[in-house]
């Protein structure tokens, strides 16, 4: 794969619910990730959506992520792209290209990657936005959707893939974005 280009890229934000915060020692490190691709996403027009593990149960998603406004999709399945709504609501954006970030790595971002690779997409998981409450678990993670084809960057990585150049007129806010 070559390197990301923006207007073929949307993200999908996976499960940031607020009641993960006090079990995961990451949680706010991801959190802020998340933010900084949020923002550098509505810079360069690049769509996201936010899905929330029943949230009846679960509470929604962590407060710096609702700021941004963006649509919240209810699931129950673990996977983001299981049932015929959320697969209609992603391809309906027509990009060829995921960013996934999110909770819990090995279960509900590893499911959705995997349906996603398996209808085709480019799947880039954002390493450093992505979390489980045993650690391991991510690194395991990590090394199966690898396997299975799914890429994995830094979100600085993502971001200046999605500039290409300093010329870019977007590169003074971005890049103020992760100083």
């Amino acid at each position: 794969m070559m390197n990301l280009i923006a207007s073929d890229c949307m993200i999908l934000v996976i499960d940031i619910q607020e009641k993960f915060r006090p079990h995961i020692a990451e949680f706010d490190a991801v959190e802020n990730q998340v933010t900084t691709l949020l923002n550098a996403a509505q810079y360069l027009s690049i769509p996201a959506l936010i899905f929330e593990q029943y949230p009846k149960g679960l509470g929604h998603s962590a407060p710096n992520l609702l700021k941004f406004d963006l649509p919240i999709i209810e699931k129950t399945a673990f996977s983001a792209y299981y049932t015929e709504d959320c697969k209609q609501t992603i391809q309906s954006f027509q990009r060829d290209t995921v960013i996934v970030v999110g909770l819990e790595s090995h279960i509900c971002v590893q499911q959705t990657v995997n349906d996603l690779l398996a209808d085709n997409f480019n799947v880039v998981i954002a390493a450093d936005a992505i979390c489980s409450r045993n650690p391991k678990h991510t690194q395991w993670a990590l090394a199966q959707m690898q396997a299975d084809g799914a890429r994995f960057l830094a979100i600085e990585s993502i971001l200046f893939q999605w500039l290409k150049t300093a010329k870019n007129e977007q590169f003074k806010a971005i890049s103020a974005l992760v100083k």
